[in-house]
């Protein structure tokens, strides 16, 4: 008999608080102290959302979106991002704004993708300020805007965002509103690199190579090209190819 039942197996959830039923519902998802069992997972979950819990709005959303449990439903995952979020909650904001990024489950609209990242933004979210710097950096439904990519930028690098320090590494690299600076530009390319960023593995290693902000080192170029590769990117393997020649 499961935790939350009666002898006649009637469910003693009337007057559980959503905090308690997500509690449970987590028991069942990973197997803590019960047998794991999804479907029980699945319907406390739901319980607790269509009270109004935001967690597990935002919970029910992931698993529809990446097919948890269940078939794949953008439009499912959409409708409890969008309910999470409309209560300020900044994590089910900034799926939100990746579903109206992506054209999942709603129609694609780039400006509604920057409203709801600018929300989860300003409550610190790090993924949020990573795509708003992103958006302002590239002009996606803002004015190009390079002060407030650096912005955005190093608020999630400093939160630890891999693809924040990367493209923070490349605006120092470029000298986009800030003042170039190869070794600031190697610092964040390695903090980014150390967390497997492909990207920041091969400019890493460009900078090895050319012995730019970084002490010349075709051994570290090397080390740094292979990790990139490794993940497919075609530049480093290219480079690669070309010093073993």
């Amino acid at each position: 008999m499961k935790p939350d039942q009666t002898e006649g197996g009637s469910m003693l959830l009337e007057f559980d608080t959503t905090d308690v039923l997500c509690g449970r519902a987590l028991q069942y998802f990973e197997g803590d102290g019960v047998a794991a069992d999804l479907t029980e997972a699945l319907r406390l979950f739901s319980l607790a959302a269509e009270r109004g819990n935001p967690h597990d709005q935002l919970f029910l959303g992931i698993l529809n979106e990446y097919g948890k449990g269940m078939a794949k439903d953008f439009a499912e995952a959409a409708k409890w991002y969008r309910m999470a979020a409309e209560q300020g909650y900044a994590d089910a904001q900034c799926h939100l704004g990746g579903m109206y990024k992506n054209g999942r489950g709603v129609t694609k609209d780039e400006a509604e993708a920057v409203k709801w990242y600018r929300l989860a933004a300003e409550q610190n979210n790090a993924v949020a300020r990573r795509f708003l710097g992103l958006a302002y950096r590239i002009g996606k439904s803002v004015t190009i805007d390079a002060t407030e990519a650096v912005k955005w930028f190093r608020l999630a690098a400093g939160q630890g965002d891999a693809y924040a320090q990367y493209y923070l590494g490349l605006m120092y690299e470029e000298g986009n509103c800030v003042r170039q600076d190869k070794t600031e530009s190697a610092y964040w390319y390695q903090l980014a690199a150390d967390q497997g960023n492909s990207y920041a593995q091969y400019s890493l290693g460009l900078l090895y190579k050319n012995g730019t902000g970084v002490e010349e080192d075709e051994a570290e170029a090397v080390k740094y090209f292979w990790l990139s590769a490794d993940q497919g990117n075609e530049g480093a393997q290219y480079l690669l190819d070309s010093l073993e020649m």
